[in-house]
């Protein structure tokens, strides 16, 4: 009995100090590249290229809540930005579950499922002349014409879907090099898009079912 009690204990000790001994925070930076159809929306802002169209930027962070377990955020941006005309943002947000296991003290294979909050942003910004302005700073003492600026923005919000899978490869308990393959699913529509808290139809872009491919350097603590 004493031998099997000095099993358990041991085996029980081992437990904790793999759930203790591993960082409990991860953070990610990183690109992803993807292939969306924006046909419609890159003919009427003009002048897309791969960067554009393709490539990512990837902020993601984790939380350790159990030895196999993490939760996390995770941002993706993709932007298209043209100096004196139109710019547009395409954001991809995602709250997940991660489950993971390591096939050597370096080596980490892990899934990743998740819903997400994604959108777009459509802006341009104005510039006018204002005579109610120019008029006011005039009896101040100020001569010439002042102009205000100002951005008109349209936007549209829609849920989506993520699954990936992925290696990770620890350089040192600090840092790491993740690599994942995964899918989203975007449940998007050209009706009620926002613009001025009206209603309007925006592009017919093809995102519904993406695969993506990504990379990041992860720093934990």
């Amino acid at each position: 009995m004493a031998i099997m009690n000095q099993k358990l204990f041991a085996i029980i000790l081992i437990f904790f100090s793999v759930i203790y001994g591993q960082p409990k925070w991860h953070f990610q930076v990183g690109t992803g590249f993807y292939q969306p159809k924006l046909g419609a929306l890159n003919a009427a802002l003009g002048d897309s290229s791969f960067l554009s169209n393709n490539i990512l930027l990837d902020f993601t962070a984790t939380y350790r809540i159990y030895y196999n377990s993490r939760i996390g955020i995770s941002n993706w941006y993709s932007f298209h930005n043209q100096k004196d005309s139109f710019n547009r943002i395409f954001t991809y947000r995602s709250i997940f579950a991660e489950t993971y296991f390591h096939r050597t003290e370096s080596l980490e294979f892990n899934f990743v499922i998740g819903p997400m909050w994604n959108s777009c942003d459509i802006s341009m910004g104005i510039e006018n002349e204002n005579t109610n302005w120019t008029d006011l700073l005039s009896t101040f003492g100020n001569s010439g014409t002042f102009t205000f600026k100002s951005t008109a923005i349209m936007n549209k919000s829609w849920f989506g879907f993520l699954s990936s899978v992925g290696v990770r490869y620890y350089l040192k308990s600090s840092l790491g090099i993740d690599f994942r393959v995964g899918f989203i699913r975007n449940f998007y529509t050209k009706e009620k898009w926002k613009y001025e808290g009206e209603d309007i139809n925006g592009p017919n872009i093809l995102i519904k079912s993406l695969p993506i491919i990504r990379l990041g350097v992860v720093f934990t603590r």
